[in-house]
């Protein structure tokens, strides 16, 4: 396209999304990223499933692809049909495995909750090896949260204050990959989601939840906009440690306020976010990719 005798480059991009993810708040997410890359000139952001986004491209000219799923075969088949992708394949497929997540915070001298990640069993309840490894894990202090490597928001998260508590759930949940956390706050139920876009941090968001070690919104925590510049350059580094283009990191303060990266988050949702923020995240996301 010419005007007036100067070329104006029109990016088309796509965002993707899984098929199975049609829920309100999922639908919600996509919703704000297209209206919001309206805002945005010579910008075109069209929504694709993931199961026709091959296809889509084939037959059209896309520029660069905001991913909003976590199929990392489809996200390297994208890349190979020279497509950009966002957010970072390497951080899509680090974030989503916490014990990789806790890898490259180790690695990047992030600080972080001391961690245990329970042997691989292949589909074999890793209780049933219970005495071969509780030294190591035991060597980690409670209360000690326990995870599935694989889940969002929250789900898939439980809290063992002593041995039998922990017991109880890993013969329940281990036939699942799991990892474990020491249970570090200064705050029961507290934890801040740190926004980082690029190498800038853009929202800082407090969230609590008085009736759940688990702040999530999703599980009934309320949630606020503050200033805290001391979070700033752990969030930065977390970010830049699984090699994100943007991120969500959650942090948790300990007594002496010292933070720990507890989660990075490669897709996070930023609707929620925007009601408190004064920056608009989802904005500050195209905005990046744009100029990318």
């Amino acid at each position: 396209m010419i005007t007036q005798g100067a070329v104006i480059t029109v990016i088309n991009a796509v965002i993707v999304s899984n098929i199975t993810l049609n829920a309100e708040k999922y639908n919600a997410q996509i919703d704000e990223f297209l209206v919001k890359s309206t805002l945005i000139p010579n910008f075109n952001l069209t929504h694709v499933l993931a199961t026709d986004i091959l296809n889509y491209i084939s037959e059209n000219k896309v520029d660069l692809c905001l991913f909003w799923d976590k199929d990392i075969y489809l996200a390297g088949a994208i890349k190979a049909m020279g497509v950009r992708v966002f957010n970072n394949i390497a951080a899509i497929y680090r974030a989503d495995d916490k014990a990789l997540t806790a890898l490259k915070l180790q690695e990047h001298n992030v600080e972080q909750p001391p961690f245990f990640v329970f042997p691989e069993t292949f589909g074999a309840n890793v209780f049933a090896y219970y005495e071969m490894y509780k030294k190591d894990l035991l060597a980690l202090r409670f209360p000690l949260v326990i995870k599935h490597r694989y889940g969002s928001f929250g789900e898939q998260v439980f809290q063992a204050k002593n041995e039998e508590e922990l017991k109880e759930i890993i013969e329940r949940e281990g036939k699942n990959k799991l990892i474990a956390q020491s249970y570090i706050t200064k705050e029961f139920g507290v934890d801040y989601r740190v926004n980082v876009v690029g190498d800038e941090v853009v929202a800082v968001i407090k969230r609590h939840n008085k009736d759940d070690f688990r702040s999530n919104i999703n599980r009934g925590g309320k949630f606020f906009s503050v200033e805290k510049e001391e979070l700033h350059q752990i969030a930065i580094a977390a970010t830049k440690a699984l090699s994100a283009h943007f991120a969500g990191v959650d942090i948790v303060l300990d007594q002496n306020d010292k933070p720990y990266v507890i989660e990075v988050n490669s897709n996070m949702r930023t609707v929620t976010i925007n009601e408190k923020s004064a920056t608009d995240v989802t904005l500050a996301i195209l905005k990046y990719i744009a100029k990318k």
